[in-house]
């Protein structure tokens, strides 16, 4: 992976809220349209740019289509959500945010018995 592809995805907003959402574990493409309140379409094109750089899995789960970080996750993409977490910027607290409805989000399709893929439960330790 070439440093530019990652700056590539972490200088867009949209790509960084995505990556910062997966590092915290899989998602549903539907999961991470809620969180982000786009579009499927405007989902699924920076999804595929992201997936195209190497930065992100995918894998079917019955109708479900769940992203993960591509393993082993690059050092300097991690390094660089970390710093950007911990830094004082409304973007950086956009990612704190959204941290907080991912695990809000998490706790909803748990605890209501809605259906879930199962790598992201897994990743919840709900089932």
């Amino acid at each position: 992976m070439e440093a530019s592809d990652i700056y590539k995805c972490i200088a867009d907003t949209q790509r960084l809220r995505i990556l910062n959402l997966l590092e915290a574990g899989p998602l549903c493409v539907c999961h991470l349209q809620e969180l982000l309140d786009v579009t499927q379409v405007k989902m699924s094109k920076q999804l595929a740019i992201m997936k195209q750089l190497g930065l992100l899995a995918s894998h079917r789960e019955g109708t479900w289509m769940v992203y993960t970080l591509e393993e082993p996750t690059d050092g300097l993409l991690l390094s660089n959500l970390n710093y950007l977490r911990e830094a004082e910027c409304a973007e950086c607290n956009q990612l704190q945010r959204d941290l907080l409805n991912r695990g809000k989000l998490i706790l909803r399709i748990t605890g209501n018995g809605e259906d879930c893929p199962e790598g992201v439960c897994q990743s919840a330790n709900c089932c």
